[in-house]
C-alpha cells in the first residue's frame, strides 16, 4: 500500500488518523512539519500544519511550506495524494481551499484536496476522490 506522512497534527487527530490508515494497510509516519524536509519516499501527505495554534498567516504559510517541502518525494510516487487539513475558522478554511486549488492546478498528476479535521474524511480522500476541493462532514 502507500507510504503516508502525517505532519503537524495534534495527538488526538494524528493518532486516530494514523490508526485508521494503518488498518487500511498503509505505512504511516508521524512527524512535525520541519521533518518533512527529510522525506525520501512518500505517496500520501496528510498536511495538518493548518491546525497549528498560531496566527492565520502562520497556519496558511505552514500548509504551503510543508507541501512545497514534500513535492519532490510526492512527484516520484506513482499515485501521489495530498490532504491539507485546516482549522475550522472560516478564514483559515477559505485560505486552505485556495492554496489547495492552486497546487491542484499546478500539479494535475497529484490528487490534492483540503478537509476539515476529521479522520474519516481524510481516509476517504486518501482512498479515492476528485482533486482541488474542500471536504467536510455532512
Amino acid at each position: 500500500m502507500a507510504v503516508v506522512l502525517i505532519t503537524g497534527a495534534d495527538e488526538e487527530f494524528g493518532q486516530e488518523t494514523a490508526h485508521r490508515l494503518e488498518r487500511a494497510g498503509h505505512t504511516v509516519h508521524r512527524n512535525d512539519a520541519m521533518s518533512a524536509l527529510a522525506v525520501d519516499e512518500l505517496d500520501v501527505l496528510v498536511n495538518a500544519a493548518g491546525l497549528a495554534p498560531e496566527t492565520f498567516e502562520a497556519k496558511v504559510a505552514g500548509l504551503a511550506r510543508v507541501l512545497q517541502a514534500c513535492l519532490p518525494a510526492l512527484e516520484r510516487s506513482a499515485a501521489p495524494v495530498v490532504v491539507n487539513v485546516s482549522a475550522p475558522e472560516t478564514l483559515t478554511r477559505a485560505a486552505a481551499t485556495v492554496v489547495t486549488a492552486q497546487y491542484a492546478k499546478a500539479f494535475p498528476r497529484m490528487r490534492i484536496n483540503a478537509a476539515e479535521r476529521d479522520a474519516e474524511i481524510v481516509l476517504r480522500l486518501v482512498r479515492d476522490g476528485p482533486t482541488g476541493g474542500y471536504f467536510e462532514s455532512a
